[in-house]
């Protein structure tokens, strides 16, 4: 019988920019979650941000995910590490999902498929794009096609850099979404589609000048900005320094900004516009990568 599980979930940047919903990119950034069993349900957080009892996101999952498999919830204590700030725009969230749906099969015995993972995490995250890239590790598109998700997995070369701005204060999810318009223009669509098209191909060929221009976006970034009036100034610091992209991380408040060449310049820069503006916040040096593994006990 199993006893105990840990799984690490990295974080993500949703989005990436053209990519809205449909795009995400994995962190070296994990949360980690214990699954041991017990005589009776507990769960400890590290973060006063997340709840700790049955409202918590990954008992939730793990309760759901039992039930879809027809298994009895197995009574366990949660112990869940946080690393990744929750409300940042980093994909905390999703690690929760993730790991529950992960903790759920491991108990269950039942081998552990990705597309039934991301189906199952759907219902809770209702867009893809965070959960395959934390799950699947590397840059990943994702969509679905017959009620089944679809996915393709680029990796990330090597010398990539990712730099975030990270407000102090987090900033809701929901929240984030209400600003967006239920209908868009065509043209900013094929705006998008165009985009999107080359982000892929952009990042595997550390080609800076299209990167830049792949990451463009007109369906989330433009009403979003009036959310977070510090997207625009960290924007056009890190272009100008040198930056091979920049955008919203997730539904934000994060901003991320990509670098091929080194980093030094951009910190600098923001650094400066971070102290001019008085913006309250961290920068942060994130490597991209990881994918989620578990240890079974």
């Amino acid at each position: 019988m199993i006893k105990k599980v840990t799984v690490s979930v990295p974080g993500c940047v949703g989005n990436m920019g053209s990519g809205f919903d449909c795009m995400g990119l994995s962190l070296k950034l994990f949360n980690r979650f214990t699954f041991e069993r017990s005589d009776s349900f507990s769960i400890s957080v590290s973060s006063e941000r997340i709840e700790s009892n049955r409202r918590n996101m990954c008992f939730r999952s793990f309760k759901k995910t039992c039930n879809i498999l027809g298994v009895n919830v197995p009574a366990v204590s949660i112990k869940i590490d946080v690393s990744i700030p929750p409300g940042a725009g980093l994909g905390s969230s999703g690690t929760a999902i993730v790991a529950g749906i992960v903790g759920a099969f491991v108990f269950s015995g039942q081998r552990i498929e990705p597309s039934a993972v991301l189906r199952i995490g759907k219902d809770f995250e209702g867009h893809l794009d965070n959960l395959a890239a934390s799950f699947l590790g590397g840059l990943v598109v994702v969509a679905q096609h017959n009620g089944e998700p679809i996915w393709k997995q680029f990796s990330i070369p090597s010398g990539t850099s990712a730099v975030f701005f990270v407000p102090k204060e987090p900033f809701p999810t929901r929240k984030a979404r209400s600003v967006l318009p239920e209908k868009v223009y065509l043209s900013d669509a094929v705006f998008n589609l165009s985009r999107a098209c080359f982000v892929p191909v952009s990042l595997r060929e550390k080609n800076k000048e299209l990167f830049s221009v792949a990451l463009c976006d007109r369906l989330h970034q433009p009403y979003r900005k009036s959310l977070y009036p510090h997207f625009e100034i960290l924007y056009k610091a890190a272009m100008n320094a040198g930056a091979a992209g920049c955008c919203i991380s997730g539904a934000g408040p994060s901003v991320v900004a990509f670098c091929f060449e080194g980093t030094d310049e951009l910190i600098k820069q923001w650094t400066y516009t971070v102290r001019k503006h008085n913006l309250i916040g961290s920068i942060r040096i994130i490597k991209p990568g990881g994918k989620t593994t578990w240890k079974v006990c």
